[in-house]
């Protein structure tokens, strides 16, 4: 009785360490993704100084097909808003989520 109590206990154990690392994993991975996003948007931005004063930028934390060249791969899609002197431009962006490479970028 005691030997299958002891595996029991090895066995609670083992599954609870794997749960547990499953989660931190799950949590680096969601940090990580942030930071990448974070840093995606603030490179578009520093290439929009030079057009005015940024008053509004958003990126979509999750990633879309988008298709180019017969080739399908995620994205992420972008917008940034910029103010001038002449009035407001509007920016839209879509980064490859594999590289951070701007894909495709054009004014509205």
């Amino acid at each position: 009785m005691k030997k299958n109590s002891q595996t029991l206990k090895y066995l609670l154990t083992g599954f609870g360490l794997a749960v547990a690392a499953a989660a931190g994993t799950r949590q680096y991975k969601t940090q990580q993704k942030m930071v990448k996003l974070d840093k995606i948007l603030e490179d578009v931005k520093a290439s929009l100084r030079h057009e005015g004063q940024i008053i509004g930028s958003w990126i979509e934390e999750s990633p879309h097909l988008f298709s180019q060249n017969k080739r399908t791969f995620p994205v992420y899609q972008g917008g940034i808003i910029c103010e001038r002197d002449e009035g407001t431009n509007q920016f839209h962006f879509k980064v490859d989520a594999k590289t951070g490479v701007v894909i495709e970028f054009s004014q509205l």
